[in-house]
């Protein structure tokens, strides 16, 4: 598992190169600006993240957790801390993973057009902005009680059902829960905790977005 966000980055890679963006669905653009509006309106987010991967036909699900940071202009900042240390950063012009100062990956729109939408799909999820992701899927959700919701995303397009086989999220002001399950069947859970919001990125934070 050298890449803990690998079948996030694999399915958006798929999203980008197969399918063009599309107009959300008018007729549940209500049930959106619902879930937009029970969202928090602070620039930060942070927060724990568990990531279970269960892969088809293979009992023992692979686990990796640590920490995140949304901040809603500047990206996100992906800290791993087990099975092992690393860092990814997803900002709009480029996805950037580190080992301490060895660099993994680095993708960037000047060099490869795909990463915008890339990191606009991965941003979205992670903060939230479901009216990105209505783009590329056709979807369905509700609402539970005065702050809960819940929407199931599924691919418009043959191209990127070969990818992905379904996405969902959960939360109140924050997501609380993403779920990708690959056209293969494998299934990706990365669950929020100790959720906070803010007005401003620390310090650290700041320097690791420069």
């Amino acid at each position: 598992m050298k890449n803990v966000i690998s079948p996030l980055l694999l399915a958006c890679f798929g999203l980008c190169w197969l399918v063009p963006a599309l107009p959300a669905q008018a007729t549940d653009l209500a049930l959106l600006t619902t879930i937009q509006s029970r969202l928090a309106i602070d620039t930060v987010i942070r927060g724990d993240f568990t990531q279970t991967r269960q892969l088809k036909g293979i009992k023992k699900p692979l686990i990796a957790n640590g920490s995140f940071t949304v901040e809603k202009t500047h990206g996100v900042l992906w800290r791993t801390l087990k099975p092992f240390p690393q860092t990814t950063r997803i900002t709009q012009g480029e996805i950037l993973q580190k080992d301490g100062d060895r660099v993994l990956m680095n993708l960037r729109a000047d060099q490869e057009p795909a990463v915008n939408a890339i990191s606009r799909v991965l941003f979205s999820l992670f903060a939230g902005d479901l009216s990105a992701l209505a783009e590329y899927f056709e979807y369905q959700g509700q609402l539970n009680g005065k702050t809960g919701w819940q929407v199931h995303f599924t691919p418009r397009d043959a191209g990127l059902k070969a990818v992905i086989g379904a996405l969902s999220l959960e939360g109140d002001n924050v997501v609380r829960q993403v779920t990708l399950t690959s056209a293969a069947g494998d299934i990706t859970r990365i669950t929020f905790s100790n959720t906070v919001t803010d007005s401003a990125l620390t310090a650290d934070e700041r320097a690791q977005f420069e």
